[in-house]
């Protein structure tokens, strides 16, 4: 099937080098779209979005891809991650513990297993339903498998029927541990 949108690896030197602010721009455009909508219902500044973002991707192996509509190159869909730990060793680590507030995860730990953390996913609203967000995902765990990660985690409020719908499709498994800042989101699993 031919889509009018291609996805693409974005990396942090990307985002410096787009002197416009093009990329963040949209990017921050879409991230409050999405998650000013409900169950969500949040609201963040375009600027804060944009620091969010920069601060994010230096995060170590830090992977954010997006899908750019090919006629205009808007980014009409994203998902943005990064490798947690169960300890901080570095002021750019980000530990699950700071996530949810929580230690019942932490036995993904063990053996030093590496565990991959989605802090984000949305697409813009007039290009759902075409399975961008799954193209999105797929994409993702490719090269986590390929770079040797144990785990994929991510969280969704237990209202986000279409995330929640993606995550059984891609084989994650519900956990039984919520956030304990948002307790109405729970914590989903895929193996890798």
């Amino acid at each position: 099937m031919d889509h009018n949108y291609e996805i693409k690896r974005l990396t942090l030197s990307d985002l410096r080098n787009d002197h416009e602010g093009f990329i963040i721009s949209n990017i921050a455009a879409l991230i409050s779209e999405v998650f000013s909508e409900p169950p969500w219902s949040e609201s963040f500044s375009s600027s804060r979005l944009m620091f969010g973002l920069g601060v994010e991707m230096m995060r170590k192996c830090s992977i954010l891809f997006v899908a750019m509509n090919k006629k205009d190159s808007s980014i009409v869909g994203y998902i943005l991650g990064q490798e947690i730990f169960k300890d901080q060793s570095d002021d750019r680590d980000q530990t699950l513990f700071k996530i949810s507030g929580r230690r019942d995860l932490d036995y993904l730990f063990a053996n030093n297993q590496r565990v991959f953390y989605v802090s984000g996913i949305g697409v813009a609203r007039q290009y759902r339903g075409q399975g961008l967000a799954e193209s999105l995902s797929s994409e993702l765990i490719h090269e986590l498998r390929r770079l040797k990660f144990n785990y994929r985690l991510g969280r969704t409020d237990i209202n986000a029927i279409s995330m929640r719908k993606l995550y059984v499709k891609q084989g994650f498994q519900e956990l039984s541990v919520h956030d304990l800042t948002y307790p109405s989101r729970s914590y989903w699993l895929l193996n890798l």
